[in-house]
């Protein structure tokens, strides 16, 4: 990952873990309080709930009664009483109450207010048999023409064998008014039918708080024989939902910091990647050796101080340079003088002995001077010869120019190697092998031609039946030149002090032939460098440049 990348996932974590952190410690440190809280509330709603429901029997008793001393109820009583059942009237019951009869003591129906098909059979099941009315209150199913309802029950005594059977619905009514009353929610479930599963009632006793799947509950009517329940469910108040409040907005403050610091985090890294390419590209100026171009920064700033801090570092790099090389130049032409020196006293040594000997035989006119002669000349003029082949290198290496760069057909000018060595390329002792896909090279043809020269007049040079193998290929630096042969390979100390002057592995080498190929190979802006095969001989790699030659495709 990138140093801008990693900076944008810190701005966003910066950015997340303080309102994450404030959820986690309203979550965990207020929903213990929050539930505790609900039970509570819940419970003290239930308590309300149980006072309202002990006054609303009390209203139902009340009413029931007052009617029953009323003069209808009198009247009504009297004629049941002389078997005038067929007169008794009871279409004047208190709007209070919803349904009214008058039972006999097994529970066989009378007079009826509003229900006459129900007069002359039992009114409950559970009266038939030995079972009698008891006075008081019962939660029942009452049946009508708009069907089946939860009931609260009266019974009331008129008479010593008659009974006011009367009550109430529980329906929306009373409903809406507990639920205005505490904050709960209110249903009916009867016993039977498909709204007895909406709640497992399993266990429940009436009046206690019972939770499940987090909700809580409680039975506030009905329960046992009375075929249905009064279930309330309480919300707990708004705690809970205040909680909720404040997790969204904090998630809301999140998100909005996190899109934030993306956007931060994107304009903050791009101005700095900005600076940093810029950066990276002058130190790659850098590294290639240009020294000329300053580095200028976009901003004023930190990078602004590290550009002119970089500027200054090129400067002194450039007057660096300039010194290194004035000093390796001194050095390279004080070790070349003192080669020089060595390899003149060389021949000069033979040259002296020869002179002497010859001087001599002159003056003590020994007989055998004309062969002392002829010996003596022999060796000053091969001496001479060398003496003069050594300072014509020596010579050609001080006069060598910058090379003359020129566009080469490939081709042609590996055909000009291949021409000068046509019969050894018959022989088998040469093999070209050309893996370059490049139509042209750009060098110096004649300046390169003579480092091949030198590399594979080396190679045969090291050895009888010396095969030589070149072979030229295209790599990611650049244009790679392979001179391997099978012969001796490199001495040890020629491996070791590669490329100095005047060290050579041949017995009258003058040790400025590998130099002179460096230093083409080095004026091209490439490399060279000599190693021994594993498997045996002498190997030589050279580089060139890639801009220095031009692609099949170009």
């Amino acid at each position: 990952m990138t140093f801008t990348g990693k900076i944008r996932i810190y701005l966003i974590l910066i950015a997340l873990l303080p309102p994450l952190t404030v959820m986690a410690v309203i979550y965990f440190s207020s929903m213990q309080q929050v539930e505790n809280s609900t039970y509570q509330n819940a419970y003290n709603d239930l308590n309300i709930l149980i006072r309202l429901y002990e006054t609303y029997e009390g209203d139902l008793r009340s009413k029931a009664e007052q009617y029953a001393v009323s003069s209808p109820m009198q009247k009504a009583v009297l004629l049941v009483k002389a078997g005038r059942l067929n007169e008794v009237k009871l279409a004047e019951k208190p709007v209070e109450l919803d349904f009214m009869e008058i039972i006999d003591g097994t529970g066989k129906v009378l007079a009826s207010s509003h229900r006459p098909g129900l007069t002359g059979n039992i009114v409950q099941d559970c009266f038939a048999g030995v079972r009698r009315p008891v006075y008081g209150f019962m939660e029942t199913l009452e049946y009508d023409l708009n069907g089946r309802h939860a009931a609260l029950v009266y019974l009331y005594p008129l008479d010593n064998n008659l009974l006011m059977y009367c009550g109430k619905y529980i329906n929306e009514n009373l409903l809406n008014v507990l639920g205005a009353v505490r904050t709960a929610e209110f249903t009916v479930l009867f016993k039977a039918g498909a709204d007895s599963s909406q709640v497992d009632l399993g266990g429940m006793n009436k009046n206690e708080l019972y939770e499940k799947d987090g909700r809580i509950y409680a039975i506030l009517a009905g329960g046992g024989e009375s075929g249905y329940y009064l279930i309330s469910e309480y919300s707990g108040g708004g705690g809970a939902i205040v909680i909720a409040s404040i997790l969204k907005a904090t998630g809301a403050v999140a998100a909005v910091s996190i899109l934030a610091a993306i956007f931060l985090g994107i304009f903050i890294t791009g101005r700095a990647k900005r600076e940093i390419d810029n950066l990276v590209t002058a130190t790659g100026r850098v590294a290639q050796g240009d020294f000329s171009t300053p580095v200028m920064a976009y901003e004023e700033g930190e990078f602004s101080q590290l550009a002119d801090s970089i500027s200054e570092m090129m400067i002194k790099l450039k007057r660096l340079q300039r010194e290194l090389a004035t000093t390796e130049k001194i050095a390279a032409w004080k070790s070349i003088g003192q080669k020089i020196a060595h390899e003149v006293k060389n021949p000069l040594t033979p040259i002296a002995l020869s002179v002497d000997d010859l001087r001599r035989s002159y003056i003590e006119k020994l007989p055998d001077f004309e062969k002392t002669l002829m010996e003596c000349t022999t060796t000053v003029r091969e001496e001479v010869r060398r003496l003069t082949r050594l300072l014509d290198q020596f010579v050609s290496f001080a006069r060598m120019n910058a090379p003359t760069i020129s566009e080469v057909k490939a081709g042609q000018f590996i055909d000009s190697i291949t021409a000068l060595y046509q019969r050894n390329i018959e022989r088998g002792q040469l093999r070209m092998v050309n893996k370059s896909r490049r139509q042209y090279f750009q060098f110096d043809p004649e300046a390169i031609k003579q480092v091949f020269l030198n590399t594979i007049k080396n190679s045969f040079e090291s050895g009888p039946d010396i095969k030589v193998t070149i072979t030229i290929s295209d790599t990611v630096e650049g244009l790679e030149i392979l001179i391997e042969d099978d012969g001796p390979g490199f001495a040890a100390h020629i491996l070791e002090r590669r490329f100095e002057p005047y060290l050579s592995g041949k017995k009258d080498g003058s040790g400025l032939g590998l130099i002179i190929c460096q230093r083409i190979i080095h004026d091209h802006g490439g490399v060279i460098d000599i190693y021994n095969r594993p498997e045996g001989g002498a190997g030589v790699n050279i580089k060139i440049p890639f801009e220095n030659g031009q692609n099949t495709n170009n």
